[in-house]
């Protein structure tokens, strides 16, 4: 472990961008899933509304409802023709909401939202990853009680979330609303409406979604940090393990109980992003526990962890894919270095 912390901040900062590039591409798919999960009964209240106009003009079902699910889940449930059919969009679980937006969207639109993702997740990994090293050699000596017990994972996880989500709320709360968007073509419609928002409500208005996703991120990575240096502390301390496999299960382990801890939290950052800038926000109070308090009232405890499948199924391998290749990029830099 001692080669590690011989690397550079250059070559963190390249571990950190491919480790993110990797992460971004394989764990996409759940991410969309799960916005959709968390959003869903707001859109199946907004889309009953659209449908009954357009029965009111004239229009046919299959002309309404092509490449826009929840428009035909609305129609299903309008016309009575077949009130438990298989073919709702209303996702019932993970397995299904990936079934449901291949068949209706095309398998394309499991990678929605990749872009401002790729975008968001490069710079946010190099500062967050980089930031914690660097915090934590700082602060380590200063909180390490024994070689067992050390506090600076956590206080050195949460400065250095905060900095990263601060800078990348902008990004972060486009690919939200473009995630959570359920037509084909929506990405002119989802960037006209951050353009409407910010005439509206002025450049402050793209950090709207920051509250929130601090109170998430904040914890998580607090809870993950801590979580994953006593587990790695443990396998390396029982278990004859490689590096790499000790990062990639203390990653994974962490990441899937830090984010069903956390998941409430996510919910109310999704809510709040998406109804951003409508004109009648469906959100009484857009703080925080307001939100949590709605959201408990309306669905209860299951809307509040609602989304908690497809967000521990891409939260694990992802803590596991970035941590892994993280300190296999250092592994790799720090090996070169001992070589010459």
């Amino acid at each position: 472990m001692s080669n590690i912390t011989e690397t550079s901040s250059t070559e963190k900062l390249i571990s950190a961008c491919g480790g993110a590039l990797i992460t971004s591409l394989m764990v996409t798919p759940m991410d969309v899933v799960k916005m959709r999960m968390q959003t869903q009964n707001i859109y199946n209240a907004v889309c009953c509304m659209a449908f009954n106009n357009c029965i009111k003009q004239g229009l046919q079902i299959n002309r309404i409802t092509r490449g826009q699910p929840m428009l035909y889940d609305c129609a299903i449930s309008i016309t009575n023709t077949a009130t438990n059919s298989r073919t709702s969009p209303v996702f019932k679980n993970t397995f299904d909401g990936l079934y449901k937006i291949m068949k209706y969207e095309g398998p394309m639109a499991l990678w929605k939202g990749l872009s401002p993702a790729l975008v968001m997740s490069v710079p946010s990994n190099v500062i967050y990853f980089v930031g914690y090293d660097y915090l934590k050699d700082i602060i380590q000596p200063a909180m390490a009680i024994s070689s067992s017990t050390d506090y600076s994972p956590l206080v050195a996880g949460a400065f250095a979330r905060t900095i990263a989500v601060t800078i990348i709320s902008p990004i972060e709360l486009f690919r939200t609303r473009l995630q959570a968007a359920t037509a084909v073509h929506d990405f002119k419609h989802v960037m006209e409406g951050v353009k409407k928002m910010v005439l509206q409500d002025g450049l402050q208005a793209l950090w709207r979604g920051l509250p929130p996703t601090l109170w998430r991120d904040v914890p998580f990575s607090a809870i993950y940090w801590m979580g994953y240096e006593q587990i790695k502390y443990q396998l390396e301390d029982y278990y004859s393990l490689g590096e790499l496999q000790v990062s990639f299960i203390s990653g994974a382990l962490s990441g899937m109980f830090a984010a069903t801890i956390t998941t409430p939290f996510d919910v109310a950052k999704t809510r709040r992003q998406v109804d951003a800038g409508r004109e009648k926000p469906l959100l009484k109070d857009s703080r925080v526990p307001g939100i949590l308090k709605q959201i408990y009232r309306q669905e209860g405890i299951r809307g509040l962890f609602s989304g908690l499948t497809p967000r521990v199924a891409k939260i694990g391998p992802s803590c596991a894919i970035m941590i892994s290749s993280y300190v296999m990029g250092k592994t790799f830099f720090s090996s070169r270095k001992l070589s010459f």
